[in-house]
């Protein structure tokens, strides 16, 4: 515990000592107090019940002297004695048992009365007890009991005298003996012995509380004393112990710190303080051992800091030779000079460097003389310039050797100025760089040849440049050639092939035999796989051209899923292998995504799978992200919603057919590329689908890998970031699907506008077989005429067409009051996405791409007819 605690303890308790003892003795002055008041109220209690026995006897007094004299003036004394006890006048001042003698005798009261108030009230305002109050009350009222045998002695001298029933009403003549009767009756004495006793029960009562409360009072004095004694003992042990205490903890070691002292004093820093107490003193101690000891370890680093400084010193001249050795070898040297004593100094080099001998004067004389005379006259002008403005400066110029060499050289000046500016001193630093010079020569010469150089290259570059941006224009026309060849090809080929398909099914709705049937089944096939290779053709054409482009639709996986499931769940039927679907898609069914391209994908790898699996089983499982994260904004998403919520979807197709050669794994994403040459005559393709599908994940933002053992199977993982609708998009797309799968259109009035005939009676085959009525059209002009002239509730349009194409007809129809509103589909060969756009623009609802199937053509006309009706389309400009 520190001294400062000890201290304020010491105090603390010291002072709650006398304040206690303070407190006592003011408990017993307070008692004593209290004593002397007990007292005093009894006595004065007393004076006032002696006062009521007084009044009586004073009553009693001007009564008989009444009734003895007859003067009337006793009777006006008794009534004032009345009034006076009874509150009703003023009290005189000297009103004491003497007071009516006075009177009597004819001396006058000329003292200030006081206040008028009865003499139980004087009593009650001492603070007698309620028992001691009712002793005098009896007594006033017995005194006035007197009183009324007095006022009827009083009624007998004026002669009127009591009745049967006592009251003073039968008059007669004065009777004085009657009245003197009266005032010495037995009865008379009887009621006023009645006043006495009352009186004295009253002293005897206030006797025996005022005694009872002063044994309290001296009890409580009695305590007092006693613990004011213990108290007082009390202090002065503390006091006591606490200089002992104090000595032992202060004033000792206060003494031996000052022994200690002497002895530092005298020289012995060995010395130590042994106090090992915790408080202030033993803190003082120790911190004062550690200042000894500091004091030691400074004295002995003073000593090494002085050898270390003698040290020093030799290096610092060691150094200084170096710095000689060093300015000779760098062909420096410096000067200094003390403007104001005109002392001037030279470094050991600078001579050799101006070219004079070793034991030249330092001066400036001697310096100017050394510059070159075409130097001399800007090297004075500088330095002289700079001196008046107190400002350091730098310069080069050439120097004369007194064997005629010419030397260049740069000198570094700095000065020392007074407040006022002045220059004191200065100090300068010399180089000879000849050397430097005669290389910077040649480092010019150098560079005028490489910028020589330079635009001979630039020239070079120059031509090379126009040389790329004409193969650049070549490729470009060339891309642009290959993607017009690729979109007329398609034309070419996907009008014919939707003749044959659109027939062939045609065909399977009529009745068939069994032969016929596959025949016409062979054929559907044999179609569907011929568009497969133009549809893959030219979708790696939009991808290497990078004009392939995603939807962004809400879908349901689970219903994409449904068909695949069921197309290759039949194919591992026929197959006699194993298809197993593993689906976890937590509660996360609806995507935003390209529902068509997806399909592809998945189609693509289990199309693969099955090609190669002859045995044991496939498995396609999809697993979705439970956990769903705010997404960054993508390019698909820039369109739609920023910062979707995100989810991550793993797709894994294993199977157990040949699998590929380690050597082979790094290719098979490559177009036109498969494992082996032997595959494409044994199971076909074109080697276009995983590079296809590659393109597509990664144009999806995700990835895809593959894993394979040769002989034992393949696995590809694909990992695809997907966007989660939001509450309404599920809302709109659950009351879509909510709608009436079949929906009855009515007979509707199709206009078909077709130039070939083949795609035409297919188009009205689909038509009539919906229930619809068909006008034709072989041309746009013709289109727009046929429009105008009929009522049309819808437009199948063929984009390429003689006379007028479909999408003049189509800017037409819509620039028309009437045709601003109808819906129309367009019927094209071509399958790039961005044509597909530009048919949009000039007004078409939607594009059909051919070769259509009856269901396609059918679910189109359905969705764009019910479209129109809901939110009907504004015409384009």
């Amino acid at each position: 515990m520190s001294i400062l605690i000890r201290v304020i303890i010491i105090f603390t308790l010291l002072m709650l000592l006398l304040g206690a003892t303070t407190v006592t003795l003011g408990f017993i002055y307070n008692q004593s107090t209290k004593l002397t008041q007990q007292e005093t109220q009894r006595l004065n209690a007393l004076k006032l019940a002696d006062r009521l026995r007084q009044s009586s006897d004073d009553l009693t007094r001007m009564a008989r002297s009444y009734a003895a004299t007859g003067d009337q003036r006793f009777e006006q004394y008794f009534n004032d004695i009345l009034d006076i006890r009874n509150g009703l006048k003023p009290r005189p001042e000297n009103y004491n048992s003497i007071y009516w003698d006075f009177l009597i005798a004819g001396t006058s009261d000329n003292s200030s009365p006081k206040p008028a108030i009865s003499l139980l009230s004087l009593i009650e305002a001492l603070g007698v007890s309620d028992k001691e109050l009712a002793f005098l009350e009896e007594a006033k009222s017995n005194s006035d009991d007197l009183v009324f045998l007095e006022r009827k002695a009083f009624a007998a001298l004026n002669g009127q005298f009591t009745n049967e029933n006592g009251n003073l009403t039968r008059k007669g003549p004065p009777d004085q003996q009657l009245a003197i009767d009266i005032l010495f009756s037995a009865d008379y004495h009887d009621a006023k012995a009645k006043i006495m006793l009352p009186i004295k029960n009253f002293g005897l009562e206030i006797d025996r509380r005022t005694a009872n409360e002063v044994a309290v009072i001296e009890q409580r004095i009695n305590f007092l004393t006693f613990l004011a004694a213990i108290l007082v003992l009390s202090t002065i042990s503390f006091v006591l112990l606490s200089f002992f205490h104090l000595r032992d903890r202060l004033i000792n070691p206060i003494l031996y710190l000052a022994d200690v002292s002497n002895e530092i004093r005298s020289g012995n820093l060995d010395i130590r303080l042994q106090d090992t107490h915790t408080d202030e003193i033993g803190q003082f101690g120790v911190s004062f051992n550690a200042m000894l000891e500091r004091i030691q370890e400074t004295l002995s680093s003073l000593h090494d800091e002085i050898v270390t400084r003698r040290e020093l010193s030799e290096r610092l001249d060691n150094n200084n030779d170096n710095l000689l050795r060093a300015q000779r070898v760098a062909k420096m040297g410096h000067w200094f000079w003390d403007l104001t004593t005109g002392y001037e100094e030279w470094s050991e080099n600078l001579p050799n460097i101006y070219g004079l001998p070793r034991d030249a004067k330092p001066g400036y004389d001697t310096f100017i003389a050394c510059v070159h005379p075409d130097d001399r006259e800007r090297v004075e002008k500088i330095q002289a310039e700079n001196l008046e403005r107190g400002t350091k400066f730098s310069l080069g110029y050439r120097v004369v050797h007194q064997n005629g060499e010419i030397h260049h050289v740069i000198s570094h000046n700095d000065l020392n100025c007074d407040p006022s500016g002045k220059v004191l001193q200065a100090t300068g630093l010399v180089q000879d760089v000849t050397d430097l010079k005669h290389a910077e020569d040649k480092l010019e010469q150098s560079k005028k040849e490489v910028e020589e150089l330079n635009r001979n290259l630039e020239n070079k570059i120059k031509q090379r440049t126009k040389a790329l941006e004409k193969a650049k224009n070549e490729a470009e026309t060339a891309n642009s050639a290959k993607s017009d060849f690729l979109a007329t090809m398609s034309h070419e080929i996907r009008t014919p092939l939707n003749g044959m398909i659109g027939m062939a099914q045609l065909l399977k709705n009529t009745p068939l035999n069994t032969d016929q049937e596959h025949k016409i089944s062979t054929l559907i096939s044999s179609s569907q796989s011929l568009l497969e290779i133009i549809n893959d053709v030219l979708d790696m054409s939009k991808i290497e051209s990078g004009a392939l482009e995603l939807e962004h639709r809400i879908f349901d996986l689970t219903e994409m899923l449904a068909p695949l499931e069921a197309t290759f769940g039949s194919l591992a039927s026929e197959r006699g292998i194993k298809f197993v679907t593993d689906i976890e898609l937590h509660d996360q069914k609806l995507i935003l995504s390209d529902q068509t391209r997806l399909r592809q994908v998945l189609n693509n790898l289990l199309s693969n799978a099955f090609k190669f699996t002859s045995e044991g089983q496939i498995s396609l499982s999809l697993l979705m992200s439970n956990r769903p994260q705010q997404g960054n904004k993508t390019s698909a998403q820039s369109r739609d919603k920023a910062h979707r919520l995100m989810s991550n979807l793993q797709i894994r197709i294993e199977d157990t057919g040949i699998g590929i050669a380690p050597d082979r794994l790094n290719s098979i994403f490559d177009a036109f590329s498969q494992a082996d040459n032997t595959i494409t005559r044994k199971f076909g393709g074109t080697g276009l689908g995983l590079s296809i599908t590659q393109n597509l994940v990664t144009l999806m933002r995700g990835n895809i890998k593959v894993n394979s053992t040769e002989g034992k199977g393949t696995t590809f993982t694909i990992d695809l970031p997907v966007a989660l609708p939001d509450e309404e998009e599920k809302k709109d797309f659950s009351n879509q699907q909510n709608r009436p799968q079949t929906v009855d259109l009515g007979r509707l009035s199709v206009l078909l506008a077709e130039d070939n005939p083949v795609n035409a009676m297919i188009a009205k085959a689909f038509l009539a077989k919906f229930g619809h009525d068909t006008i034709r059209a072989e041309n746009g002009e013709e289109a727009v005429k046929l429009f105008a002239e009929n009522d049309i509730d819808l437009i199948l349009m063929d984009v390429h067409m003689p006379v007028m194409s479909g999408i003049i007809a189509t800017e037409q129809i819509r620039a028309t009051q009437k045709g601003a509103n109808v819906p129309i589909i367009g019927l094209t060969a071509e399958a790039f996405t961005d044509r597909h756009e530009v048919f949009r623009k000039a007004g078409m609802n939607d594009v059909l791409t051919k070769p259509f199937k009856e269901e396609q053509l059918k679910a189109l006309i359905e969705e764009i007819y019910l479209s129109s009706l809901d939110s009907p389309q504004i015409a384009s400009a």
